[in-house]
Formats: C-alpha cells, sequence, structure tokens
C-alpha cells in the first residue's frame, strides 16, 4: 500500500494549502483536476495521444 499512503500525503498537503474560506466544492474540483491531470500523463507514457481534430470529433466541436 505504499501508493496510498503517498496519495494520502499528497492530499493532506493539498488541503493544506487551501485558503481557509474553501468550500467542499472547491476541494472536489481539485482532486478531479488532479486526477485527470495523472491519467493524461499515464496515458502519454503509454503512447495514447489524441490530435486536436479527434478531440474535437469526439466532443462535436466544429472544426
Amino acid at each position: 500500500m505504499p501508493e496510498t499512503r503517498h496519495i494520502k500525503e499528497q492530499a493532506r498537503r493539498l488541503v493544506d494549502e487551501l485558503p481557509e474560506d474553501t468550500t467542499w466544492a472547491d476541494l472536489a474540483r481539485l482532486v478531479i483536476e488532479r486526477q485527470r491531470v495523472e491519467e493524461g500523463i499515464a496515458d502519454l507514457d503509454t503512447g495514447i495521444t489524441w490530435t486536436s481534430n479527434e478531440i474535437r470529433d469526439k466532443l462535436s466541436i466544429p472544426k
């Protein structure tokens, strides 16, 4: 479980650095952002990449 401990330490640091007026929604947003960044890095490490056009197509955004 060293990975879990690592995540707990990072979460503690994140919480300690938050302003006093932080809301639960603020905390949830930061955790989700962090997770998405880590997932993106993992994708890059395994060679999974998307072009801008592929993302636009997936999200139905006109070119």
